[in-house]
């Protein structure tokens, strides 16, 4: 079967697109954001009880930075492509903040909608991970964060994004109990996403690997970010 082409800038605006969406739809459901933005939607609603003027997007790409800080640490260099990964990240945060204020005009009423706007927040989320894996810009801190670790250590990247997954959650738990004393903003849902992410992620990769041959509408220009 001819696989049709897929342009890599296209996958990385698509990406983030699809990750926002994800993260704002499953926040809109209250079932519980995913295990990623869990840690910083917890800091965004304790926040948010003093000042609206700290956004999640806000938290999020600062959060994140923390992130490609420590892959540095752990990996022992430095790239030119982690400051960049960091305006991905940026980029990503206005991006969230925008379907956070989009969303914010239609109300989830009754269990059923809210239960299918989660299961649509999985998949966005999935699939726009699967997309930002396959082009050439900078990741976000996130996904840098498990690209270089299993670069460098010689790791199973999809295994790797679970178990990092995971550990957000449990993040995402202890900041619960210590600033709410109780689960504000994550739930059920975040467990189930937790464990759901990795898998999905892998099956949506082999998806558009077997139907899509991803080339860049700009070759000089992903010469230059691979170097």
């Amino acid at each position: 079967m001819k696989k049709r082409v897929f342009y890599k800038e296209i996958a990385y605006i698509f990406g983030i697109v699809f990750i926002a969406v994800g993260v704002a739809l499953a926040a809109k459901s209250d079932f519980g954001v995913s295990m990623i933005a869990g840690p910083v939607y917890t800091l965004y609603l304790w926040l948010n009880q003093f000042t609206e003027i700290i956004t999640f997007g806000t938290i999020d790409y600062s959060f994140q930075g923390i992130v490609i800080l420590l892959a540095a640490v752990l990996v022992k260099k430095f790239h030119l492509s982690y400051l960049l990964s960091f305006a991905t990240a940026v980029i990503s945060g206005f991006t969230i903040d925008f379907f956070f204020w989009l969303f914010d005009f239609f109300t989830a009423e009754g269990i059923f909608f809210r239960a299918v706007i989660f299961c649509l927040s999985i998949i966005s989320c999935a699939f726009g991970v699967a997309c930002i894996f396959h082009t050439y810009f900078p990741p976000a801190g996130h996904e840098l964060f498990v690209k270089e670790f299993s670069i460098h250590f010689g790791k199973n990247m999809h295994k790797v994004k679970t178990i990092y997954d995971v550990s957000f959650c449990v993040l995402s738990v202890l900041l619960n109990l210590v600033l709410f004393g109780g689960f504000v903003g994550i739930g059920i849902g975040t467990v189930i996403t937790a464990f759901l992410n990795g898998p999905l992620i892998g099956k949506f990769t082999r998806f558009i690997e077997n139907h899509f041959e991803f080339k860049a509408a700009f070759p000089k220009l992903e010469e230059y970010f691979e170097k």
